[in-house]
């Protein structure tokens, strides 16, 4: 009638490698997620350059000829999220 739980039991098993997966899953989001500020999202020169597979000096040069709007803060630079999407729609052209 009462079981016996011990760590060798299929359900203390599953329930570990379960706790194990949920964690992995968490720390995969805390890793991905970025805090937004008013609900805008932003990215760094390193992170966008890496998403777009570009160097940080063509990011350099798109600043400079005002290609793509961006913030600077005391010499860190951010890029909106939603400035970038529209950026990359508007340089979208289809093929034929």
């Amino acid at each position: 009638m009462n079981k016996i739980y011990s760590r060798e039991t299929a359900e203390i098993e599953r329930f570990f490698s379960d706790t194990l997966a949920i964690l992995h899953v968490a720390e995969e989001l805390k890793r991905h997620c970025r805090p937004s500020l008013y609900g805008k999202r932003f990215l760094t020169d390193a992170q966008l350059s890496e998403k777009l597979g570009i160097s940080r000096r063509t990011l350099q040069d798109f600043r400079d000829r005002h290609v793509i709007p961006y913030y600077r803060l005391d010499g860190k630079v951010l890029y909106e999220e939603s400035d970038i999407e529209d950026f990359l729609m508007s340089s979208y052209r289809p093929k034929f």
